[in-house]
């Protein structure tokens, strides 16, 4: 994101004076009817030279032009400051080209700076006659150059506020949270563009405090009523969740607040409040008017004093500002010695000061801006921002303050950072910081070649809590979590808040590779996974919580900040599998294998675009050995990882949708498998997997039917699998995809039956073909200790026959498990003990109806 500058520059001081020209030229135009200037500009520098932007004459106008700075008086301006020559200003300045054009005699010249005390521009006055009282006029001209700075650095300052404005209002629309006002006053009510979003109006919309109130449900009037009552009666806020019904006739949830504004007397004199939709998920969008309204304040209102002294300290001139900032009136301040403002030892020590800059010239804030403490009227003592300079007048000689009040910009500034690096609900150090903390551990930690310990803590089913008791309920049990977590890590682990209901630790100490077992993780880690760390009383009952952690102990030569938070996430994303309070702690064998995890995923995309996935056909046979059906695995050969296991690349593609596109590619290489084998006579059909996301697609049923169309295949011919958590995936949505199909002729088969969590209600509704039982259960069933096995095994083939489907077992190994699955009934089998997966061209030339045993 872009960040501005605090000051301007010459770029900037550019735009400004076109911006504002007319305005700059008036300005100039009231300036030389005082001093009565043959040529009034305002210029520019540039690197040596100057380029003149805004200029006014007696004569006829000038165009604008640039100059050179070497051998002209700007020059001399630049290195001595504000100064002025009443005659013979070509004779001493022989090389400007501009003196002899414009017949210069007589010259005034003061620098404009910015805050930072850069000179970015000058202001010049040239006559083409001597000017013997030119000195007189020598303190204002510089003074105007100075306002023209600050008038400039005003409008810098106008325009980043106006970029944080329009950056706010984006903010809005993607939060989707909108605001109100109203002013007691005028009896007018104002919305925000996304609260008539919100309501459905058109933005504009004449809007009123009952016209809002008839938005609420009738459920929720009497308590917004009385909420909104009591904010203008008692001043008492609110912040609530309601009904309301918008223009369309949609209920939604919104959650709305309301806070009053007091002038010095303490009359209101505005209510406004936030308006947020939350139907979806009720989550409390964290943004903060009033701060954000004290930051908009801070940088737009720019209070700057100026206060001159003569040699002595004496206060010469002061504007209403510095009176309004110090608490005196002007007439308290004229002739009153400087060191009245100035607390101590300032104070006392200013003479001494003054004294050795008036001998030396050597002084470190002349001329350049500086923070320093001030003491008001009341005895107060502020921070202020002085910029001082020396000047004359009438020969005497002057020295200009220019005053801010900082002390509002401090505060701010203090708001800021911990907003920016405190987490808002549990008051913990958040991810920034974190991030900050932890860069700069590795760092040393590299240079003194030891290792580094942290964790990631995620909360287990978070959103349940928050949907269940709200996000109020949500945040005060992570806040209590977190204070529990805080007493037990003590003080050699750093706690912060990563993201939503996550916690990271860090260890504070590091370890040497042969000193390690001082880490003592395993102590750490079941101290964070203490169930009793997770028991928070909600709404007068105890809930018991849970969390999983992904702990990792690393070389920080080897890792960086990203890597090792994505090694992390992959941890805790494995620990979450033996949730409540699941462990995985990565060693270098487990960075490793994400390195394995992030080159597969990296790769899988290339791989379905680039056809590196292949068809392996595994034969499924009766009783008899007559083969009848296959089933199509995918095999992929990657030109850069060799040959990867299904184990390792498909868990990944499910992450995301490329299982879907893996499935395709499987369905169109199974399709033109079975017309290869229909034009060779063999009458086979093909098994191939669906995934839980590829049924659910909204084109899944039309993209089938146009694929059977396609390679004019019978939808018998396809049996599609579906595991147990693919069914309860979304079961009405996949009822009604399996019906559908199943009046075209597909036939379903439920895969590795008994592993899932089906219910057999689903299995009497759906059109299921065929159950299959998984290789688990075959394994066992032939060993002395088979009994559950066995018994789950008998179970299933039963179940298929009441349900008068085809019961089919995989990973048929050996002649007793196919003699025992024989004589229980099962009626089809698949196996190595038949067949190992082989290519497609090798089924092709397969002639015989019956399975050679031994083929793989």
């Amino acid at each position: 994101m872009h960040s501005l500058k605090p000051v301007f520059d010459e770029d900037d001081f550019i735009s400004l004076v076109n911006q504002n020209a007319n305005s700059i030229s008036e300005d100039l135009t009231a300036l030389n009817s005082q001093i009565n200037a043959d040529y009034l500009f305002l210029g520019v520098r540039v690197k040596q030279s100057v380029k003149v932007l805004v200029s006014v004459s007696k004569e006829a106008p000038i165009d604008d032009f640039s100059y050179s700075l070497v051998g002209s008086p700007c020059e001399h301006v630049l290195v001595h400051g504000a100064c002025g020559f009443s005659n013979a200003i070509q004779t001493q300045f022989p090389n400007d080209e501009v003196l002899k054009r414009l017949n210069g005699e007589a010259y005034l010249g003061a620098g404009v700076f910015n805050e930072n005390n850069e000179n970015v521009g000058i202001l010049v006055a040239l006559y083409c006659s001597e000017q013997s009282g030119i000195s007189q006029w020598l303190y204002g001209f510089a003074t105007q150059a100075k306002l023209i700075g600050m008038h400039i650095q005003k409008r810098y300052l106008e325009m980043c506020t106006n970029h944080h404005l329009a950056l706010l209002e984006e903010v809005s629309d993607i939060s989707n949270t909108g605001a109100w006002e109203y002013y007691p006053d005028e009896e007018r009510l104002y919305w925000s563009a996304q609260t008539y979003r919100i309501h459905g109006l058109p933005i504009g919309h004449p809007i009123s405090p009952q016209k809002a109130m008839s938005f609420y449900s009738l459920a929720s009037q009497a308590e917004i009523k009385k909420a909104f009552s009591t904010l203008l009666n008692d001043k008492v806020a609110y912040d609530q969740e309601f009904q309301i019904v918008d223009s369309q006739g949609q209920l939604k949830w919104v959650r709305t607040s309301g806070k009053v504004q007091l002038n010095s007397e303490g009359v209101a004199t505005r209510y406004y409040g936030a308006f947020e939709d939350i139907t979806e998920f009720k989550k409390t969008v964290a943004i903060s008017e009033e701060r954000a309204l004290r930051i908009q304040n801070i940088l737009n209102s720019i209070s700057d004093a100026v206060i001159s002294v003569n040699a002595n300290g004496i206060i010469c001139h002061c504007n209403a500002v510095a009176s309004r900032i110090f608490g005196y009136s002007i007439d308290e301040l004229i002739s009153q010695p400087i060191e009245l403002l100035m607390p101590e030892p300032y104070a006392s020590n200013h003479k001494k000061y003054m004294h050795h800059y008036e001998k030396t010239g050597n002084a470190r804030i002349m001329g350049v801006g500086r923070q320093l403490p001030a003491k008001r009227k009341d005895g107060s003592v502020f921070q202020m921002e002085l910029s001082l300079s020396e000047s004359a007048d009438m020969g005497e000689k002057r020295y200009v303050g220019v005053i801010r009040d900082i002390s509002e910009r401090i505060e701010a500034q203090d708001t800021i950072y911990n907003l920016a690096y405190t987490d808002s609900v549990t008051h913990l150090r958040n991810s920034q910081w974190f991030q900050k903390e932890f860069q700069d551990l590795i760092l040393r930690s590299a240079m003194r070649n030891e290792y580094v310990h942290v964790m990631l803590l995620d909360m287990d089913n978070m959103a349940q809590i928050n949907t269940r008791l709200g996000f109020i309920n949500g945040n005060k049990a992570l806040q209590v979590i977190a204070e529990k977590l805080l007493f037990i890590i003590g003080h050699d682990y750093e706690l912060y808040k990563f993201t939503n209901d996550r916690f990271i630790v860090l260890s504070s100490k590091t370890y040497r590779k042969e000193e390690l077992h001082r880490f003592e993780p395993a102590l750490i880690e079941n101290a964070l996974l203490n169930p009793r760390h997770f028991e928070v009383d909600l709404e007068d009952n105890q809930w018991a919580l849970s969390a999983s952690l992904g702990s990792a102990i690393f070389d920080p030569k080897e890792q960086s900040f990203e890597r090792v938070i994505n090694v992390l996430e992959l941890a805790v994303k494995r620990a979450k599998s033996s949730a409540p309070f699941g462990l995985c702690h990565v060693s270098s064998d487990g960075i490793e294998e994400f390195d394995r995890y992030v080159a597969i995923k990296t790769a899988l995309k290339g791989a379905i675009e680039n056809d590196e996935l292949s068809l392996a056909l595994q034969p499924q046979v009766d009783q008899n050995g007559a083969l009848t059906s296959f089933e199509a695995l995918v095999r992929w050969h990657s030109p850069e990882l060799g040959i990867v296991s299904p184990a390792d690349f498909i868990p990944i593609a499910e992450e995301s949708h490329a299982i879907c596109e893996i499935g395709q590619a499987v369905l169109d290489k199974s399709l033109e498998a079975l017309r290869s084998f229909i034009s060779r006579g063999m009458d086979a059909s093909i098994a191939i997997n669906i995934s839980a996301r590829q049924i659910v697609l909204p084109d899944f049923t039309s993209s089938l039917l146009s694929k059977v169309t396609q390679y004019a295949i019978a939808p018998q011919l396809l049996m599609l699998e579906l595991t147990e958590t693919a069914l309860v995936a979304d079961i009405q949505l996949v009822k009604q995809t399996m019906l559908e199909l199943a009046r075209y002729g597909f036939r379903f088969s439920v895969d590795d039956f008994g592993t899932g969590y089906s219910s057999l209600a689903y299995l009497k509704e759906l059109p299921i073909s065929e159950l299959k039982i998984d290789k688990f259960f075959v394994d066992d069933i032939c060993e002395k200790n088979s009994g559950k096995a066995s018994q789950i095994v008998d179970a299933i083939i039963e179940m298929s026959k009441a349900l008068k489907v085809t019961c089919i077992a995989e990973g048929v190994e050996t002649q007793a498990q196919l003699d025992y699955l024989i004589a229980k009934g099962c009626d089809r089998f698949q196996g190595y003990y038949f067949s190992k997966p082989l290519p497609v061209e090798y089924w092709q030339n397969i002639t015989s109806p019956t399975l050679p045993i031994g083929t793989s």
